[in-house]
């Protein structure tokens, strides 16, 4: 009896023996598979993390440039410039000359070398562009945009005359860049524009010099109308709407 309790006692022993080194495998593979989960969880965060802060970057680079891009281009180019004009804010007023009054004659040098008066364009309508010069780029991009339509203007018996400040060295420059073949008359003392009360206007940034002004001037040498535009563009083809209405 004592015999066989002892081979039981000793198979308990191995029994139990065998099964200790079992349980120790089984929490040692835990602790492994339970790493491994939170290295995998690290690598994925930092994918993660990494992708996102390089695609922030991304957005705000791309931002960025399309804002520059937006701001660079000619059509907000002119709305900024609008944007520093006097836009008819503080005491600027304009006060053109009367209806029918007869319009002041002047003769003035051009950017083509040659002198231009009033007196040359009797019986033609007739848009006197006033414009603050090459300072001002929605002013000559709109001398250039007129030269477009220069045929149909000569269709209704009109001549477009821009006038200016800057002298022929100034205009030179964008003459040639924008490939402007219009006269543009120089008037230096600001005496036609002061004839023709464009100064210091709402469109004007600065009050020595014209904004952004159209005269039309009959074929009878009377003043028609007169328009001063803050947001420094007239367009086209409601300038040539004007003159049809006017002849009808």
């Amino acid at each position: 009896m004592d015999c066989c309790n002892e081979d039981k006692n000793h198979n308990k022993q191995e029994s139990d023996s065998e099964k200790k080194p079992t349980g120790q495998f089984t929490v040692t593979l835990s602790i492994d598979k339970f790493l491994t989960y939170v290295l995998i969880t690290l690598v994925i965060g930092t994918i993660v993390v990494g992708y996102t802060v390089v695609s922030s970057r991304n957005k705000t680079k791309s931002d960025v440039q399309g804002a520059s891009a937006q701001n660079n281009s000619p059509t907000n180019q002119a709305d900024d410039m609008s944007s520093h004009h006097g836009g008819g804010a503080g005491n600027k007023k304009f006060e053109p000359l009367a209806e029918g009054a007869d319009a002041p004659d002047f003769s003035l040098p051009s950017t083509s070398g040659t002198t231009i008066s009033l007196a040359n364009y009797k019986g033609k309508d007739i848009l006197l562009f006033f414009n603050e010069g090459v300072m001002c780029s929605p002013c000559w991009q709109e001398v250039s945009r007129l030269e477009r339509y220069k045929a149909e203007f000569e269709n209704l018996n009109t001549v477009i005359i821009p006038i200016s400040v800057d002298d022929q060295q100034t205009w030179d420059p964008i003459l040639k860049e924008e490939k402007i073949v219009t006269p543009i008359l120089i008037d230096s003392e600001r005496k036609v524009a002061a004839a023709y009360k464009v100064l210091g206007t709402p469109s004007s940034m600065h009050d020595d010099r014209p904004g952004h002004t159209y005269v039309h001037i009959n074929p009878e040498g009377k003043v028609h109308s007169s328009s001063d535009f803050p947001n420094m563009n007239a367009p086209t083809n409601e300038l040539i709407e004007h003159i049809k209405q006017s002849q009808s």
